[in-house]
């Protein structure tokens, strides 16, 4: 595990400090993108899902992972695809969320909360304000 004062500055901001991302893109089809860079999570993670939820203009999206059967030493980096279908170009309400493998969250756990604009065949990226760290357990 890389600790704030035992580890080189710029190792530990690129592994620990370092914010997530997002980037969606709406396909002519309907069918949005979806993309999450830099998820930190428990090295023995082994899939991470995304719960999405599409309720007029709002979205929420739950990031999860699996039940662990036993605990790394370490945290890792996670890239992890998704796809939304049904989206129209417009401005939603998101709101993104970490949980642990019980899918609970609530406002402690929220990543992003904002307004965002997606386009057809047009990327939009956001960068959060600081890591999305999924809980162990």
């Amino acid at each position: 595990m890389l600790s704030e004062t035992d580890t080189q500055p710029d190792i530990y901001e690129t592994n620990i400090v370092k914010p997530a991302s997002l980037s969606l893109q709406l396909e002519g089809d309907g069918i949005v993108k979806g993309v999450l860079e830099d998820v930190k999570g428990n090295c023995a993670v082994r899939k991470i899902h995304v719960q999405i939820a599409n309720d007029d203009n709002k979205i929420v999206l739950v990031v999860y992972h699996d039940k662990l059967e036993a605990l790394a030493d370490c945290i890792c980096n996670y890239d992890v695809s998704f796809k939304m279908s049904k989206l129209l170009s417009g401005s939603y309400q998101l709101k993104v969320y970490c949980a642990g493998p019980n899918m609970k969250y609530d406002e402690r756990y929220i990543v992003y909360n904002g307004q965002i604009n997606i386009a057809k065949n047009k990327k939009t990226s956001i960068t959060f304000s600081g890591p999305l760290t999924l809980p162990e357990n």
